[in-house]
């Protein structure tokens, strides 16, 4: 076997234990926390430059209870200018093999994702919810997965009432590094944007996550950077 049937051999092998995160960036993932694993991850999208420099912070939480499950907790709008829109999302999300068609595409890891979270404001723009579905799946050989669906939140995470198609992109490249993407579509809310960047798996089942945003149109937001990390915490030692 010659140096380059040996390398294309070990990066399919690699390809399938990349281990996704609970979110893209912004889009959901069809990656749901296990059983008795507490997932935490910040996330900061920043323009350091002048003139119209922000901070932004989201910070997710979840915990796996089983039968392809988690439930959420989500801090949102925590900025630099002050959003006044900081808000506290409550809810689960739930990513379901689809068996039936898996048995025809073998391989494909094919999920029906759907998440929902009770939205409230803590500083009293009243209550609203974020409900999200989404189909993906794995293309053959090169094991992208590919997500599309559709995303339906209130003012108090994005500003104002809205329906957006939202996509997302996942390229393992060895067994700790992928190519990401994610894009919610529409002019007219906070999250407007095409993010792009990468993953990277760290030790002690910590991720680092590296992206540029770039907006819809100049009125949702600015360019900037998404920087995140994430890491799993076991509530019990498993056997």
């Amino acid at each position: 076997m010659n140096k380059f049937k040996f390398l294309v051999l070990v990066i399919i092998y690699t390809i399938s234990k990349v281990n996704a995160q609970q979110t893209i960036f912004n889009v959901p993932s069809a990656t749901v926390t296990e059983k008795n694993i507490i997932f935490l991850q910040h996330e900061s999208q920043f323009r350091p430059w002048n003139p119209d420099s922000f901070w932004l912070g989201t910070h997710y939480s979840a915990i796996g209870i089983g039968y392809n499950t988690e439930l959420d907790a989500t801090l949102f709008n925590v900025g630099a200018p002050n959003t006044h829109n900081i808000t506290l999302g409550i809810g689960f999300k739930s990513a379901l093999p689809i068996k039936k068609l898996d048995e025809i595409f073998k391989g494909r890891e094919l999920k029906f994702t759907v998440g929902s979270e009770v939205l409230v404001s803590l500083v009293g723009n009243g209550v609203g919810n974020w409900t999200y579905y989404h189909f993906s799946g794995r293309l053959p050989k090169i094991n992208t997965r590919l997500t599309g669906g559709i995303s339906v939140g209130s003012k108090q995470v994005f500003g104002n009432e809205n329906v957006s198609f939202i996509a997302g992109l996942e390229q393992p490249i060895t067994n700790k590094f992928a190519i990401i993407g994610d894009w919610y579509s529409g002019t007219d809310h906070y999250a407007g944007y095409l993010i792009l960047g990468i993953s990277y798996k760290l030790p002690q089942n910590t991720n680092l996550y590296l992206g540029f945003q770039i907006p819809n149109d100049n009125m949702v937001g600015q360019t900037g950077f998404v920087v995140e990390i994430s890491k799993l915490i076991p509530l019990k030692k498993t056997s």
